[in-house]
């Protein structure tokens, strides 16, 4: 805290991934984004899913297991 009681970051120390702790506690991310990958696509075939959604939601998917698992 600084001097007018204010919170304020000093250093950000890097921390995992959400895929290495997902790793850690014995899941295979690989494995889970297979999984995905196999459900957006029955969601296109279906026509749950228009091929532009079920891009942008394996993207979102990627980046949430390549992110943090804090200050994001």
């Amino acid at each position: 805290m600084d001097e007018a009681g204010a919170y304020s970051v000093d250093e950000v120390i890097k921390g995992d991934t959400v895929r290495e702790v997902l790793n850690y506690v014995q899941y295979n991310s690989e494995e889970l984004l297979r999984s995905m990958r196999k459900t957006v696509e029955k969601g296109v075939k279906e026509q749950k899913l228009s091929i532009e959604e079920a891009r942008l939601l394996l993207r979102f998917y990627e980046d949430g297991l390549d992110g943090y698992t804090y200050l994001e």
